[in-house]
């Protein structure tokens, strides 16, 4: 017979999902008395071998107000095809293509082992991912030809729709032309002077793409189609583009503009980035698109701007930081942020990949990878196996042949009454979704139900809080049960648009149970989670570190406690 034990490690490895408690208070009094906070750690794109995905869009419930997706725990009339929602208890009819549906012969998504399903959405729009290189010159050769080979590799990798560009930077920005036959060209930007995605798509003359998610409604009708492309020379599928691109990287030179003794190369980082995002902007807003980033330095002109010229300047240190004595550094945190949430709001993944033996700006740039769920990937040169091997595992694949990685991510959370979602922690954005399941009170991300998670990969994992409704006098009845849907729709990297719904179900129980059925890694992570973000955000230093002691003292005693009991 299954333990109790053996029961959640079998839910948590079928879904993905591991709760800091197990069963919950049945009171918003009995949940401050816990201390840690009711939580849940989330892998949306958890492997799994035995989950083929369904050929057929998901049943929603007809409530405007609730639309959850049917799943295991609804009460199904098979006699009058009904099926009652667990979240809000309205009654709905089934369609017609379920009238043969029997106890015997049931959907996937009301199987008791089927909590989580993916669907494919077949009659979305289907587009190829987006890879677009800004590739920094101002690096030591050694590096640059370590760079130059790496990306040549990664072309064999990629699939042959997949579109893809190069911009350059030094002094200068370059966004080079793909495909011109018997010669290069590219166009030059001033590296000092920032641009709007508007003047971007002037001054290069492209097409828009029409927003995929435009030409769909919230149920996407007709047959599955493929993107169109827009007249764009500096975006091109691979298989068009592969030798010309290949050769282009090969002829790549160090930035010829000369450095005087003493002084750092003028490194236009932030400019480039800017471009980078604004040519994405105005071409593919809303697709699947990554913005991978090499830099060997830091930026020395212009927007994001780190550190001068002048090698007698050092670059900011630690105790500079802690002391606000940084001449550059908030003006380009402000930069690198606001960059970060137009690439977010788009749905496009910054990369960075940043390989020095001095510092290159990374806490300026961190908005980049943390709000686009991109990766940060920090060495001391690009020629060594560690990099390269680093790099090769972005591109890995399933058993099936294809890629780990998921783009335009969205995760709308669903609660029965019991329950209240306060926010979430985790690279993601918010997208400022009310609903009644939204609680006043906000950790982390809140005020939301639906967050923005451009990178997703098979060990994304985002920390999601909640809150118990029913005050001291009014409880959540003994051996009842609460409710949550986990909804994921994201971009497969086949160029799909899928959905994978999770929903999972814990029972409610007095304090002295659920004291029994902690879970001390989850309460760990989550509490780690938790006072990160408020010391992240927190600009009182001292204010951080009573934070962290106030909340690590209770947690370290009840866990204690706990392991007693």
């Amino acid at each position: 017979m299954t333990t109790y034990q053996e029961y959640i490690q079998q839910n948590e490895d079928r879904d993905g999902i591991r709760f800091s408690w197990n069963v919950w208070p049945s009171s918003r009094l009995e949940a401050t008395r816990m201390v840690v906070p009711l939580g849940s750690l989330f892998t949306p794109l958890k492997e799994r071998v035995d989950l083929p995905p369904l050929q057929y869009d998901p049943i929603l419930c007809s409530r405007q107000t609730c639309r959850a997706v049917l799943n295991p725990f609804c009460q199904v009339d098979y006699r009058a095809k009904l099926w009652s929602c667990n979240f809000c208890y309205q009654r709905n009819q089934f369609p017609q293509q379920y009238s043969a549906i029997s106890e015997q012969h049931q959907p996937a998504e009301i199987i008791p082992q089927f909590s989580t399903v993916e669907y494919i959405i077949a009659r979305a729009t289907c587009h190829p991912p987006v890879y677009l290189i800004v590739l920094d010159t101002c690096m030591e050769d050694e590096d640059l030809q370590a760079v130059k080979e790496s990306l040549q590799m990664s072309l064999s990798l990629l699939p042959p729709n997949a579109l893809i560009g190069l911009i350059t930077f030094g002094k200068m920005v370059q966004v080079h032309e793909l495909g011109c036959e018997g010669c290069s060209k590219s166009y030059v930007f001033r590296g000092t002077k920032d641009l709007s995605a508007k003047q971007i798509q002037e001054m290069l003359g492209i097409g828009r793409a029409v927003n995929p998610q435009a030409r769909q409604a919230h149920t996407p009708q007709g047959p599955q189609q493929h993107y169109q492309l827009p007249a764009n020379r500096f975006l091109q599928p691979v298989h068009r583009c592969d030798m010309s691109l290949t050769d282009l990287l090969g002829e790549l030179q160090r930035d010829p503009w000369p450095v005087s003794q003493g002084k750092r190369p003028l490194r236009s980082t932030g400019v480039a980035l800017s471009i980078a995002v604004g040519l994405l902007e105005c071409t593919y807003p809303n697709t699947g698109a990554r913005i991978m980033l090499f830099i060997g330095g830091p930026c020395t002109q212009g927007p994001g701007m780190v550190v001068g010229d002048e090698l007698k300047n050092p670059i900011r240190s630690h105790h500079d930081i802690e002391k606000d004595s940084c001449k550059y550094m908030k003006k380009a945190m402000k930069h690198y942020e606001s960059l970060a949430n137009r690439a977010a709001n788009n749905g496009h993944v910054i990369d960075v990949y940043s390989c020095a033996l001095d510092q290159t700006g990374l806490h300026e740039m961190k908005f980049c990878p943390n709000f686009s769920g991109g990766h940060m990937v920090m060495g001391d040169s690009f020629n060594t196996s560690l990099f390269k091997q680093t790099f090769q595992r972005v591109f890995s694949k399933d058993m099936k042949g294809e890629f780990k990685m998921g783009f335009g991510a969205t995760l709308e959370v669903k609660t029965s009454r019991e329950l209240k979602v306060s926010g979430a922690i985790g690279s993601c954005v918010s997208l400022g979704t009310k609903s009644q399941c939204v609680s006043d009170t906000e950790l982390g991300m809140g005020g939301t139900c639906q967050w923005k998670m451009c990178g997703l990969y098979p060990n994304s994992t985002i920390a999601i809080f909640f809150e118990v409704v029913n005050q001291h006098n009014a409880p959540i009845p003994q051996g009842g049960r609460g409710y949550i849907q986990y909804i994921s729709q994201y971009q497969h990297s086949s160029g799909q648009r899928r959905v994978r719904v999770t929903t999972v179900a814990r029972n409610v129980k007095n304090l002295e149970i659920i004291i029994r059925k902690i879970q001390i890694l989850s309460v760990s992570l989550l509490t780690s989670r938790s006072i990160l973000n408020s010391c992240s955000t927190c600009e009182d230093r001292n204010s951080c570190k009573y934070l962290t002691t106030v909340q690590m003292r209770p947690h370290t005693t009840d866990i204690c406690s706990t392991e007693k009991t």
